[in-house]
């Protein structure tokens, strides 16, 4: 997949014409998959190239920073997520002030028509664009019609009868139901951090951990204790992570800590991704040090349970034969 930092750095001769998909696409969900692979099948239809226009940053953090969300993934896991749906061309596109001003028509004119030479246009049955957000799909279709190109609108998403949308997803991983998120994302919440020295309780309690720099934009579940599964030179282990402040040593500050079952070595400085499985409990303070450590012994448990049935039902997600 090629990958453009701006859409005026597209030459004729790269795209003479094009399919294109609109949109944040951020978690890249079952929803918007659904607008990617519509928009790939179009483009092998007409023989053009299939391009997705998206944004480095969240529009919110531009137009009213305060609302903007944490996002679900982060640049590097979106254009990977984009690339698995066969899109052959995704620019990247900066939101700054002069494209939030920019009206409907000018932002058709000189993005789908100018730079991108766009024969068919694909969007969700939500989507907004332009100076306050004033152009919606109807609109885009009018529009269409002026410039030459043609519009088609996907429709919603449902899982369990909820319409499948990035702002649902924070919401569950804010309530910790991170099996109603990998419903809807159609593979498992993670995140991943590079991993960074603490104080080494876990150590003293017979269960280390490694402890993830999680980047503060980036959205976490609901403080608790999670079942994961945790990827390790290339080998899937069990895991048992944390979610919180740590209560029962005063913690004050957020972090994420997993202890890696069975699993022994040195990852300190190494990047490492946690896909959650499933909430086991809430954070909670204890009495002392070995009541956590009798707690930890029972997660433990629970995790590997978890994650063996998960081997045994998901195979096709990614968690291999060794989770236990």
């Amino acid at each position: 997949m090629r990958v453009f930092r701006d859409a005026s750095g597209i030459h004729l001769s790269d795209m003479p014409k094009s399919v294109v998909a609109l949109g944040t696409f951020d978690g890249v969900h079952l929803g918007h998959r659904e607008i990617l692979a519509r928009c790939v099948s179009r483009a092998k239809q007409d023989n053009v190239p299939s391009v997705v226009f998206t944004f480095h940053r969240h529009p919110l953090e531009v137009i009213r920073p305060q609302f903007a969300p944490q996002l679900l993934t982060d640049l590097e896991d979106k254009l990977a997520l984009i690339q698995e749906t066969g899109i052959e061309n995704t620019v990247i596109a900066r939101f700054d002030d002069e494209m939030a001003r920019a009206t409907p028509e000018e932002f058709v004119r000189e993005i789908l028509v100018d730079s991108l030479r766009a024969k068919w246009v694909v969007v969700g049955f939500n989507y907004t664009f332009g100076w306050k957000a004033q152009g919606n799909a109807k609109g885009l279709m009018d529009l269409g019609e002026k410039y030459g190109f043609s519009v088609e609108v996907s429709k919603p998403v449902a899982v369990d009868g909820t319409v499948v949308s990035s702002t649902r997803i924070r919401t569950t991983l804010a309530k910790g139901d991170v099996e109603a998120a990998w419903a809807m994302l159609g593979r498992p919440f993670s995140i991943k951090g590079k991993i960074v020295r603490g104080d080494s309780r876990g150590k003293t309690l017979g269960y280390p951990t490694v402890n993830l720099d999680v980047p503060h934009e980036m959205t976490l579940p609901q403080h608790g204790v999670y079942a994961a599964g945790v990827c390790v030179e290339g080998r899937m282990f069990a895991a048992v992570t944390n979610v919180g402040t740590r209560p029962t040593f005063q913690g004050e500050t957020m972090s994420v800590e997993t202890h890696i079952i069975g699993f022994e070595g040195d990852l300190y400085g190494e990047t490492l991704r946690v896909l959650f499985a499933k909430r086991l409990r809430d954070e909670i303070k204890f009495a002392s040090g070995e009541a956590l450590a009798c707690q930890i012994s029972q997660d433990v448990e629970r995790a590997k349970a978890v994650l063996n049935q998960w081997n045994a039902c998901n195979k096709t997600q990614g968690i291999s034969e060794d989770a236990s």
